[in-house]
């Protein structure tokens, strides 16, 4: 890896305004604090960015969340170094978008299953807007430690599978199975607590029916 300095840019008030505000949204929603304050850190290239993860990155990946970071694409080089047009609300959902990555793991205890996770995340921070509906769930299931399986991505249908689940058995609900996957193994020990909390089995057939 070579060393070299993240960027350095001009203090974004609008920015600082969304981490705030998410994090009381968040704070409210998972009744819980995070343990440390969020810092936000720009990168320069995609270069820094496959550095940060220790992976090559894709294309239309713009940020990322580790421990209290959040690391994302400077402004400057967003649209050379990802597929992606610079949208400036996208990018603040974006920063939502990670922020609630990190009250998820305080509250789960775990980053997965990887479609929960994300599911999550795209539902709480506003993304939903942002997909094209789902009118029949098919492949959230296969996401549970990858984002990508077989040119298929955990995002098209995992906010969509969140949103329902909450709005049919509410948050209250959804917080005590956050709780109750703490000390998950694996897959099947996950689908058996789902079943204990919510009453039915977790497949495609039950949630395309609710």
């Amino acid at each position: 890896m070579n060393h070299y300095s993240l960027q350095v840019v001009s203090f974004n008030q609008l920015y600082q305004d969304t981490i705030d505000t998410a994090i009381k949204e968040y704070e409210k929603f998972f009744k819980v604090k995070l343990f440390q304050n969020v810092c936000l850190i720009y990168l320069n290239s995609r270069q820094q960015f496959d550095d940060v993860i220790g992976q090559k990155t894709l294309p239309f990946e713009t940020a990322f969340s580790t421990a209290n970071f959040i690391f994302i694409m400077s402004e400057d080089i967003y649209e050379k170094e990802s597929n992606k047009k610079f949208d400036p609300q996208k990018n603040l959902l974006t920063i939502r978008h990670e922020i609630c990555h990190k009250f998820f793991q305080r509250m789960a205890w775990t980053t997965h299953p990887v479609w929960l996770n994300e599911g999550t995340s795209i539902y709480l921070s506003g993304q939903l807007k942002n997909y094209k509906k789902i009118n029949k769930f098919s492949n959230f299931l296969l996401f549970e430690t990858s984002n990508y399986i077989d040119r298929q991505d955990v995002y098209k249908e995992s906010g969509f599978v969140v949103q329902k689940i909450i709005k049919k058995f509410g948050k209250n609900k959804f917080l005590i199975f956050l709780k109750s996957i703490r000390s998950v193994s694996d897959n099947l020990e996950f689908l058996k607590i789902f079943n204990q909390v919510y009453g039915f089995e977790l497949n495609y057939d039950n949630i395309n029916k609710l």
